[in-house]
């Protein structure tokens, strides 16, 4: 068995490490759920290095040297971004397409070639999709002491990305996107962590939400209604969420 921490690296050293010894992959900490294979001898993927590892398969006949130049760099955020993406069999994919970059080459994976790199790809772009679509839909309200906080609507693992993005806007402020198990914290470029409880008071019956509706509500013309193109400004998964999705909502049911 080759275990490995779920950090890119780590990740594509586990699978070299897979291809040399013909075994499989594991995060650490999940080796139980392999069942009897839980209790084979291990490699840890953490206690080598990736540069040892290209030269062992070198040696096999399995040229991956580009791991150590730029197509590597760039499967590392594939990975880091496929770490963030909400779904159960994120392992065993990520697992799957670095096996397909290194069986077939960088671009089989990184272009999306493959059923398992297809997805992989979709995954990369969703999630930073989201990223960008927060920093258009995420609206903050201001606090006494000065900080900002909202509670966006995440689909994947990505409110530390949007925090750090949102920083240069509002230097000085202590950022807060409140999840469903807590308040992500960005305070002097630090992440802290808080009850969500200490920050919904600022958040609810705020009058900005009405008044923003009325907004919008002022510059709709109906008989120039395109829900085709409020669907890809405001795709339909937000419309319970932004106060113009409700409108776009009633409108469509009516």
């Amino acid at each position: 068995m080759i275990l490995c921490s779920p950090r890119p690296v780590s990740i594509i050293n586990a699978i070299m490490l897979a291809e040399i010894y013909n075994d499989l992959p594991c995060f650490k900490g999940e080796e139980q759920s392999l069942g009897l294979f839980g209790y084979t001898s291990a490699h840890d993927a953490d206690n080598i290095t990736t540069q040892t590892l290209v030269t062992r398969l070198a040696e096999t006949g399995v040229q991956a040297g580009w791991l150590l130049a730029s197509p590597g760099k760039t499967l590392t955020r594939h990975i880091a971004a496929n770490l963030r993406y909400n779904a159960p069999d994120q392992p065993a994919l990520i697992f799957g397409a670095v096996e397909e970059a290194l069986r077939h080459g960088y671009n089989y994976s990184l272009n999306g070639i493959g059923s398992i790199s297809r997805i992989f790809l979709q995954r990369y772009r969703a999630v930073y999709h989201e990223v960008h679509r927060m920093l258009g839909f995420i609206r903050f309200h201001p606090t006494p002491d000065g900080s900002l906080v909202a509670q966006p609507k995440l689909f994947h693992h990505t409110a530390d990305l949007i925090l750090r993005q949102f920083a240069p806007r509002y230097p000085g402020n202590r950022l807060v996107l409140l999840l469903s198990n807590e308040a992500l914290i960005l305070d002097n470029g630090k992440l802290l962590s808080a009850p969500p409880e200490n920050f919904l008071s600022y958040i609810q019956n705020d009058p900005f939400n009405e008044t923003w509706e009325k907004y919008y509500q002022s510059q709709y013309i109906a008989s120039r209604k395109n829900s085709a193109l409020a669907q890809r400004v405001i795709p339909k998964k937000y419309w319970s969420w932004l106060a113009e999705g409700r409108i776009l909502n009633n409108i469509a049911q009516n």
